[in-house]
């Protein structure tokens, strides 16, 4: 058995009335008709109620079970599954493609115009898709008022439904942008110190840099910076500067020292 409409919500909308093409009503080339509003509901479980009204001098019924739906299923031709086809029947009312179609009937007696005696509500998806045509009875009073109550206490429930979805959403998004700003402004308190004291880095490693390139340059005896100077050890200095000074003090030999004082060597024997 086909599932029920515990879950169907509530369609609104607006029908375009004219007069059926071979309508004997003597105005159906110019009359203006008023606008008309649609109420397609649940009314029960296993069952769905449209109402159709201009709140003025036409107000239309019609019920359909769901056994009456399968068998308008059927007839139209549209496939698939049950839930496919409530599915079609919902977006075929939420279109732009509604429009209801107006029957009047002159009395035998008489060629005064009586009005419309009939009408059905036909919608369809898109241009070239499955036409689902749903016939409707003419309401009087007190049933009409009831129907135009029903209809317009339905829209306000829906209204309101939205506008209160409307109004969490909005509030839901100034707590997120509040939430946002929030840890915004924590970042950049603690962002703040950080800066400072790379700044105060910054600015010290630049002061040695001043520092660094006031100071006389050495002079380097190394004329090829390729190849690294010689580091001598204090050790090693020390024992170079030992010979040095031992070197400078080494005796001249005789033979020379004669020679630089011009000094005679004389045979001693007479003195003996």
């Amino acid at each position: 058995m086909a599932s029920g409409f515990e879950e169907f919500e509530p369609i609104f909308g607006k029908a375009n009335a004219e007069w059926e093409s071979n309508s004997t009503s003597s105005s159906s080339s110019s009359s203006c008709f008023l606008p008309f509003l649609f109420h397609f509901h649940a009314l029960d479980t296993y069952s769905l109620r449209i109402h159709v009204t201009d709140f003025h001098s036409y107000t239309w019924e019609a019920k359909r079970s769901i056994e009456q739906l399968q068998d308008m299923r059927d007839g139209i031709g549209v496939g698939g599954s049950w839930v496919e086809f409530v599915d079609y029947l919902i977006e075929s009312f939420k279109s732009d493609n509604v429009k209801l179609v107006l029957r009047t009937a002159k009395s035998q007696s008489s060629t005064s115009d009586h009005g419309a005696t009939s009408a059905k509500l036909i919608a369809h998806k898109s241009k070239g898709m499955p036409r689902i045509s749903i016939s409707l009875e003419k309401l009087m009073e007190p049933s009409a008022s009831d129907a135009m109550a029903n209809l317009s206490f339905g829209l306000f429930k829906a209204f309101r439904s939205k506008n209160n979805s409307a109004v969490k959403e909005q509030e839901q998004s100034n707590y997120l942008r509040r939430a946002s700003d929030t840890e915004q402004a924590k970042s950049e308190r603690t962002q703040s110190p950080l800066d400072a004291a790379l700044l105060l880095k910054r600015q010290k490693l630049q002061n040695l840099s001043m520092s660094d390139k006031a100071l006389p340059a050495t002079k380097v005896s190394n004329p090829d910076p390729a190849v690294p100077a010689k580091v001598e050890s204090p050790k090693k200095s020390s024992a170079q500067d030992i010979r040095s000074t031992k070197v400078g003090k080494r005796a001249v030999p005789a033979y020379r020292r004669a020679k630089v004082r011009g000094a005679v060597l004389e045979d001693t024997e007479d003195g003996q």
